[in-house]
């Protein structure tokens, strides 16, 4: 019987997380290269998730990176959210705009994408950016718009990750 519960409670478990897009709350604003990251998409938290099943892509649910003075932040889960920074080499606040242009961010779903443009822009604060001890650290919000002229928000964002 109790082995019968077991598998009854794992399967339950196991469906109910299989749609979930979210995670349950937004990790603490800190500077200190913890590799966390979360924000609200459209209210709800969205953050960095292991990828269900076979993980073709060889990408970590969190990745950071730099590249001279170019910074990419990208969290996976059901989807994703990522911003780039051109030069930014140091604590301020950065727009965000167009991906061709500089900086930028993204907010990708199965069903859609949605990117900062010049009428959707976003920023970026970075309150702390070491390449020496290569953590980045800070906030974000930004609007996305699709090609369909659907938008998403995404406000909250923060972020404290140790650089590749």
């Amino acid at each position: 019987m109790n082995k019968y519960l077991f598998i009854c409670c794992a399967a339950l478990l196991s469906a109910s997380s299989c749609k979930k897009d979210e995670i349950d709350a937004l990790p603490k604003a800190t500077q200190s290269g913890q590799h966390t990251f979360g924000c609200l998409v459209d209210g709800k938290a969205v953050g960095p998730k292991p990828p269900q099943g076979i993980n073709f892509s060889k990408r970590e649910p969190l990745e950071a990176s730099i590249y001279r003075t170019d910074l990419l932040v990208s969290s996976l889960g059901n989807g994703y959210v990522e911003f780039a920074l051109r030069n930014a080499f140091r604590p301020g606040t950065y727009p965000l705009g167009e991906g061709q242009t500089g900086s930028y961010a993204s907010r990708r779903t199965s069903a859609m994408d949605y990117n900062t443009d010049a009428a959707h822009p976003g920023t970026v604060t970075l309150t702390r950016i070491d390449t020496v001890a290569k953590v980045a650290a800070g906030t974000f919000k930004f609007t996305g718009v699709s090609r369909t002229g659907q938008t998403v928000t995404v406000t909250e964002g923060r972020f404290d990750v140790r650089l590749k």
